[in-house]
């Protein structure tokens, strides 16, 4: 049962029972029936009685978690008698109250229903339990995870890998060798995410390239453990530094199946991104001299180079060097590698707009500017092959190379400007180059509406790329020769010179004055409008030809006599078809013509972006002032209805922008109230998208984002307004938005801070512990006055979570200060933990 914050019901969780009961008929789903049953044990009968009290509900769960081991003989008693949704309740209380030796794996055994048996399994993964029966808990997962439902299979491997014990993760290698392909990989996935299985992974991708053909795991295996090997070998203190670590990097991309060798790419860039997160700048380049040469493809590892020069701790010296060189490998190699999927022309382009970005970044654009033309030029050269009027993967490689295109003239402009071009604009240096960057993108539009039906689209779509000007200059930290006031002056012009040919694209930027017509509006510019006269029509054929082929599958499925058509395929195919009747109407209505095509452009989030970095420069009255002007831009526009719930979010984002610029700025009222009214927007597009029968995946985004709002209110009464009472109520109103275990340890450690101490233990019980959790769980238990396993969590934090000198340092530093601590800090352990 999962209680409602604030509310009265309570569900028997699980998809095919879908019952919201009140406190009076949790009685009888606990199998205590109301005409005469067996009575109900003391604590349970107490904390069901309070369940229909709104004040008492979730101290009532709360108590019914707590009772713990003291009911668990009442509750399996008479079990098997008990109705599914009797017994369903029952498991879900016993997998989370039973202790190490309670018969819990007889119940298993004796239990039909695949759900409540899934239920059952939990108890086996608790880590409360420690040590405590693991190897029988371990044997009973292991029996589960051969055998049984795919539900029931796929609980039990989610529980040996949440023990993160090494019986645990052995007995997963056993089964990844033991069971067929699609269970291997279920078992692959639950592998722990910590060190523990870093010889378990280790072994088997050894298998996997090196092994005889009978012993290697499955290609879906290695290709799910190759990005966990990149990650592992950024965390570990010397990982990486040894040929035979690296190894399956390198033949992984070698491989011939295009899963692992994509996977052998996506682990090499995990790896990267967290040596970078972790700051292990040294390392990182130890690591990719290693891989050059062992014969890791040069132009991975000069683009990774120099894409990874602009962030902070390296520098843009070593970006121009390393793009140089790539340009330089590119050369020399032959048009296509296998490994790297791109060919040798992009790996140009890509080595031409780094080269253009890092002397940008180095004061030089005046250099920059011939470098990105010749990369414009390249581009162009490639789109004159005209594959879009081929068949197949051309006619995305063509939208590809327009939407490169745009990107390197937006670098263009960004050069310009650098160049003291900022008048230029006005006279029509950028404004040429942002006219043809919107042209460019527009045609991507068109051709990628006709291939798929998809037809929204924008400038964020460039400006958020992997190498766009705005991911690599745009970093909120100085860049060399560019200090922050200039990067913020580069940002507000770049935004200008868009603004000013795409107006209702680029909300919260003011355009460029006394511009012609044809300049700043779109559908005045004959082939801008040409081109999104085509999206429309575009789209429309797109979605025709989808309701087509959608129509055909659903005719032969039901022709079948073996086969029932999904109902979600009916569904889908509703949507489409009433899509569909919405673009005839619009194309019908004259008068709403250039209205609709402008609505085929989602207005960007730049400002957005400004705003948080204006805060981040310590200027919170110009971040607020940007987040103002592009809430009144946006909505002055209009919300499409095509984009109105994202329209509706990023008013909600600026409203949270303005609020956290508040509390900077100490106005914790001020703040209070643009967070809240964020919180009611977001609570808003909820309530609509559940009024149109919109599932629990489409509610997710903007579940979280209130989440997040919620979060930054409960910060601003705790901190700002000294009002805890506040702060933890808008806490927990956040954690009934996102329930995960990062989520559940801090609203426990809330509970704590307050003196709820059963509540905060109750929660405890449900963590599953992970590196996102192992601080906060110190924090708890130490503000429980539970000194030992404080110290063990802090201890498990410092060792495992803080592979870089650094990083250690800077929490050793916080722990020290941290006042939820404060019970440890005359302990001689925490001392040697934190000194």
């Amino acid at each position: 049962m999962k209680g409602i914050m604030g509310g009265k019901a309570w569900q028997l969780v699980g998809p095919t029972s879908g019952l919201w009961i009140s406190g009076a008929i949790v009685l009888a789903a606990l199998g205590f029936g109301q005409d005469g049953g067996a009575a109900l044990p003391g604590p349970f009968q107490r904390a069901v009685e309070a369940l229909d009290d709104p004040a008492a509900g979730d101290e009532a769960w709360a108590e019914l978690l707590a009772a713990g081991p003291d009911a668990v003989g009442d509750l399996m008693t008479g079990f098997a008698a008990d109705s599914r949704d009797g017994r369903l309740a029952r498991a879900r209380l016993i997998a989370r109250s039973a202790p190490a030796g309670a018969p819990v794996p007889a119940l298993v055994a004796a239990e039909p229903d695949a759900l409540v048996q899934a239920e059952l399994l939990a108890w086996a993964g608790r880590t409360a339990l420690g040590e405590e029966g693991l190897e029988r808990r371990v044997a009973l997962l292991g029996r589960a995870g051969r055998r049984g439902p795919l539900g029931v299979r796929t609980a039990a491997l989610e529980a040996l890998g949440g023990l993160d014990r090494s019986s645990a993760v052995a007995e997963l290698e056993v089964l990844i060798d033991e069971l067929p392909p699609e269970g291997a990989l279920a078992a692959a996935r639950a592998l722990p995410r910590t060190p523990r299985s870093d010889e378990t992974l280790r072994r088997l991708l050894a298998r996997g390239f090196r092994g005889k053909p009978e012993e290697r795991p499955p290609a879906a295996v290695l290709a799910e453990l190759l990005p966990r090997l990149g990650r592992r070998l950024a965390e570990g203190q010397d990982g990486g530094d040894l040929p035979q670590d690296r190894a399956p990097l390198v033949l992984g991309l070698r491989h011939p199946h295009p899963q692992v060798s994509a996977a052998a790419v996506a682990g090499y860039d995990a790896m990267l991104d967290r040596l970078t997160e972790l700051g292990e700048f040294e390392r990182t380049e130890r690591l990719l001299a290693g891989l050059e040469e062992q014969g890791f493809d040069p132009r991975l590892v000069h683009f990774q180079r120099a894409r990874l020069a602009f962030f902070p701790g390296l520098d843009a010296a070593r970006a121009l060097t390393s793009a140089r060189a790539l340009r330089a490998a590119t050369a020399s190699r032959a048009p296509l590698d296998a490994g790297s999927a791109l060919p040798g022309d992009r790996w140009l382009t890509r080595a031409q707009l780094l080269e253009g970005l890092a002397l940008i970044a180095l004061d030089r654009a005046a250099e920059a500017r011939p470098v990105l033309a010749l990369a414009v030029a390249g581009v162009r050269s490639r789109l004159a092959v005209r594959a879009d009027l081929g068949r197949g993967r051309g006619r995305f490689e063509h939208v590809d190379a327009l939407q490169e295109l745009a990107l390197v003239q937006v670098s263009a402009i960004l050069a310009a400007l650098a160049d003291g071009e900022d008048g230029g604009a006005v006279d029509g240096v950028c404004l040429g180059l942002a006219r043809d960057a919107h042209r460019a993108s527009l045609e991507a539009q068109a051709l990628f509406a006709s291939l798929t039906g998809e037809a929204l689209s924008g400038w964020d779509s460039l400006l958020d790329a992997e190498i766009s000007p705005y991911r690599l200059l745009f970093t909120g930290r100085p860049q060399d020769q560019l200090d922050g006031a200039r990067i913020l002056e580069l940002q507000e012009a770049l935004g200008r010179v868009l603004a000013s040919v795409s107006p209702r694209e680029m909300p919260g930027f003011v355009p460029y004055p006394d511009l012609p017509e044809v300049v700043v509006n779109p559908l005045a510019d004959p082939e801008r409008l040409a081109l999104l006269t085509s999206v429309q029509g575009r789209q429309l054929e797109g979605v025709t030809d989808e309701i087509d082929r959608q129509r055909t599958w659903v005719r032969r499925l039901q022709s079948s006599p073996l086969w029932e058509v999904p109902e979600d395929a009916l569904v889908d195919l509703s949507r489409l078809d009433r899509r569909r009747q919405m673009m005839l109407w619009q194309r019908g209505q004259e008068e709403q013509t250039d209205q609709t095509l402008l609505e085929l452009r989602v207005p960007g989030a730049m400002a957005l972006w400004l705003a948080r970095d204006l805060l981040g420069e310590g200027d919170g009255p110009a971040s607020r002032e940007v987040a103002a002007r592009f809430q009144r831009d946006l909505q002055r526009g209009g919300i499409s209805n095509w984009w109105y719930y994202l329209g509706q979010e990023r008013l909600a984002r600026a409203d949270i922008a303005a609020g956290a610029a508040w509390t900077d700025e100490d106005e914790p009222l001020q703040a209070k109230e643009s967070l809240e009214k964020a919180v009611e927007r977001l609570r808003s597009i909820e309530d609509q998208l559940k009024e149109n029968g919109a599932g629990s995946g489409a509610l997710r985004p903007y579940r979280l984002l209130r989440s997040t709002a919620l979060v930054s209110l409960a910060v601003n009464a705790n901190v700002k307004l000294s009002d805890p009472d506040a702060a933890l109520a808008y806490y927990e109103e956040a954690y009934s938005l996102r329930q995960d275990d990062f989520m559940r340890v801090l609203l426990a450690c809330y509970r704590a801070r307050s003196g709820r101490a059963v509540e905060a233990r109750a929660l405890l019980r449900e963590v599953r512990p992970g590196p996102a959790t192992w601080y906060n769980l110190a924090c708890t238990h130490a503000l429980l006055g539970e000194t030992e396993e404080a110290l063990r969590w802090l201890e498990t934090e410092l060792e495992l979570n803080h592979p870089s000198p650094a990083s250690l340092a800077r929490q050793r530093e916080w722990a020290r200060d941290d006042p939820d601590l404060a019970s440890l800090r005359e302990d001689p352990r925490f001392k040697d933990l934190v000194q």
